[in-house]
């Protein structure tokens, strides 16, 4: 019985994950004809951290990975 449970929720896991696949290109799809809004002060401070937190996390993880790398000798 669980199984067939397991086996359910994977195929509802994989028919949510095509529809909303569906839903991206559904939105870009609609939204190619239409111009790109300037953005203001807030917008802007709020792309520029995300992309300085996406770095700084990037960083980071380069840095952690090295260290863990045994040395040679």
């Amino acid at each position: 019985m669980l199984v067939a449970i397991v086996l359910v929720a994977e195929a509802l896991v994989v028919v949510w994950f095509a529809v909303f696949c569906l839903m991206l290109l559904s939105m870009y799809l609609d939204s190619r004809d239409m111009k790109l809004p300037r953005l203001d002060v807030a917008g802007r401070t709020l792309v520029g951290s995300a992309k300085l937190a996406f770095i700084t996390g990037m960083v980071a993880l380069t840095i952690l990975t090295v260290m863990e790398i045994p040395t040679i000798s």
